[in-house]
Parts: C-alpha cells; sequence; structure tokens
C-alpha cells in the first residue's frame, strides 16, 4: 500500500484539475484557487505527464474533459469531498 500512495500525484495538481474540470477553464480555476492561469495550465500538464494520459481536450476557446479525464475529475471530486468532511 505504501507504494501505491508514493505513485499518487501531489494534491495542489489535484485540486487544480478538479477546479479546471468543474468550471472548463483554466482562467476561472485560477481566480477560484488565487493562482495564475500559467501555474493551473502547468499543474495539468505535470499531472497529465505523471498518470501518462491527456485530461483535456484544448481546442481554441473551449476545454472539454477526454474519457480520462472525466473519470479522475468523479474520483478527485469524491475524494476532496470526502477529505472536507472529515477536516470539517
Amino acid at each position: 500500500m505504501n507504494n501505491d500512495r508514493r505513485r499518487l500525484p501531489a494534491l495542489d495538481p489535484l485540486k487544480g484539475f478538479d477546479a479546471a474540470a468543474r468550471h472548463l477553464s483554466f482562467t476561472r480555476a485560477a481566480e477560484e484557487l488565487f493562482l495564475t492561469q500559467s501555474a493551473i495550465s502547468r499543474q495539468i500538464q505535470t499531472l497529465e505527464a505523471q498518470l501518462g494520459v491527456r485530461l483535456f481536450r484544448r481546442e481554441a476557446r473551449r476545454l472539454s474533459l477526454t474519457p480520462e479525464g472525466e473519470v479522475l475529475q468523479r474520483a478527485v471530486a469524491e475524494a476532496l469531498a470526502r477529505l472536507g468532511e472529515v477536516c470539517a
């Protein structure tokens, strides 16, 4: 189990991904998290490299989740909600 935890992405990129997935916007995710748009973009790129999959389709003025991104978004949203409950 300890090896599995070492392969987990850091929390900040997961929070950035969650916000970007909910808003379908790196800019709005950045505003929510008080970061720059480029910081969110770097977090997503790092996460995609670490996982070895594309999470978003980047089109002109449009962002959408890939099927892999949709799966991760559901899992991350559930995990963050659970952490929020426990910490409260």
